[in-house]
């Protein structure tokens, strides 16, 4: 890096984590030295300094920042990725070890500050929402394996009944004792005001699909549960959402909560956002959108790699021909998409009969072996650090930072991804400020939306007519 300090002070206000390592900035007025991701606010240009290492700004009469902690990201970049690790791992565990946020924080040796920083980076959700997602899926597994919900409501640590009735159904749609007698058929209660809309014009985006079928009330998703082809199927009724697999309903019922973006916190970001001067008016029209996730993460991966540097036209087309030639074939006469496995064993020469560039066959047939070889573990990618996840992911030939940070969007539910290279961003973002932002600015623009950019481009996404991600 060329150590010009007004490019790094503009590289400073973006807090960019990939930018940690290559620079420190010193705050004259308060003393201290940060990583440039730290989350801070941004103080003026002139009372910032910048540093090569922790000792020449310790030289400088500095010490470091107790929020970003720069001197354990200098003893190794991992280091804080072990700590979420090793922390998160606890909770799930054992979450009613862990009332509540200070008593999480006391067990990972830090300030609740220092761990809520922790959390953001690498889980992109705070430490609360953290234990609440982690209570509930807790739960869930006891109930699948026949304990009553209040039992395993207390073995989760749940302080009440009535907190656990609220979490639960918030992020299944069910109250805790359907779930536990969960059938093929049942009816999901949806988040107040979601909109459907957006969900079907994203699994309605090829009108010849394979795949999926949409109505204008529901749709029909074929997708693999334990290996066999399973029919979902849906229709939305007023603030309910009716619901019918053939295999496995618990499987089921959670594809489907992937499917419709129930599980995720719309309404803080509406609260924090709905005034802002750059997002404000989408987030007020579009109130209540929340982001439809694929059944499971190898179809966003593999729909990313499809999907690079073409048209959205052309990659539609890619895809049904793949899952046309590779994907399981369900009595209703519709397709899953092709599992990793399927994948890697196609002849070079059959993806290119398919219309798969070389280049194009070969990335998407290195990512499904490095799937299959365990090279790249797409189950667990969500319990490792986001850091972590996207340094195995972005190791993959052919696999850069817009499809990382597509496949965690899309595909492992990461709450605060940003696409900056994506077309349909910088297009939507050009009709809110006049002109056709660069990555750079894209990354400039959001940056004020973190730990939530992840809803912030989906905004943007569905402003466009036809919702052309």
């Amino acid at each position: 890096m060329r150590w010009n300090d007004d490019a790094l002070y503009a590289q400073f206000l973006l807090r960019d984590p990939a930018d940690n390592g290559k620079f420190l900035t010193g705050v004259i007025t308060t003393g201290i030295y940060c990583l440039p991701s730290c989350p801070a606010r941004r103080p003026k240009r002139e009372n910032v300094r910048f540093f090569h290492t922790p000792d020449e700004a310790r030289k400088d009469g500095l010490r470091p920042c107790h929020r970003c902690r720069p001197d354990f990201f200098y003893r190794g970049a991992e280091w804080h990725e072990n700590l979420f690790e090793e922390t998160a791992a606890r909770v799930r565990r054992d979450p009613a070890a862990y009332p509540d946020v200070p008593n999480l924080a006391a067990a990972a040796g830090l300030s609740r500050t220092a761990l809520t920083d922790l959390f953001r980076v690498h889980a992109q959700e705070s430490p609360g929402a953290f234990l609440r997602r982690t209570r509930v899926e807790y739960v869930c597994r006891l109930l699948r394996s026949g304990i009553r919900p209040s039992e395993a409501a207390a073995t989760a640590g749940f302080e009440s009944s009535s907190s656990f009735h609220e979490q639960f159904t918030a992020r299944t749609g069910l109250t805790p004792g359907t779930y536990a007698n969960l059938g093929s058929e049942f009816v999901l209660r949806l988040p107040p005001g979601y909109r459907f809309r957006e969900v079907l014009a994203f699994y309605g985006r090829d009108p010849l699909s394979v795949s999926e079928t949409v109505s204008s009330d529901g749709l029909r998703k074929c997708a693999l549960i334990d290996g066999q082809p399973a029919l979902f199927e849906i229709v939305f009724a007023g603030e309910t959402a009716q619901c019918r697999v053939d295999s496995a309903p618990h499987a089921g019922h959670h594809a489907i909560v992937r499917m419709l973006g129930i599980d995720s916190d719309a309404a803080g970001f509406e609260r924090q956002f709905t005034s802002d001067p750059l997002l404000g008016t989408l987030v007020t029209r579009q109130k209540g959108l929340r982001i439809p996730l694929t059944p499971g993460p190898w179809e966003a991966l593999a729909w990313a790699i499809i999907g690079q540097q073409i048209s959205l036209g052309f990659a539609v087309t890619l895809r049904r021909e793949l899952i046309g030639a590779a994907g399981a074939v369900h009595t209703s006469g519709l397709r899953a998409h092709p599992t990793p496995e399927a994948v890697a064993s196609l002849a070079p020469e059959a993806l290119r009969k398919l219309k798969f560039s070389g280049p194009k066959a070969d990335y998407l047939q290195t990512a499904a072996r490095a799937v299959v070889g365990g090279e790249l573990p797409l189950g667990s990618l969500r319990e490792m650090s986001a850091l972590r996840a996207a340094r195995l992911m972005s190791g993959i030939r052919g696999v850069g930072p817009w499809t990382v940070q597509y496949a965690f969007l899309r595909g492992l539910g990461f709450a605060d991804c940003l696409p900056a290279g994506d077309a349909g961003l910088a297009q939507g973002l050009a009709r809110l400020r006049g002109e056709r932002p660069g990555e750079p600015q894209i990354r400039e623009m959001l940056a004020k939306f973190s730990p939530w950019r992840s809803l912030a481009t989906y905004h943007v996404w569905a402003s466009l007519k036809g919702n052309s991600e």
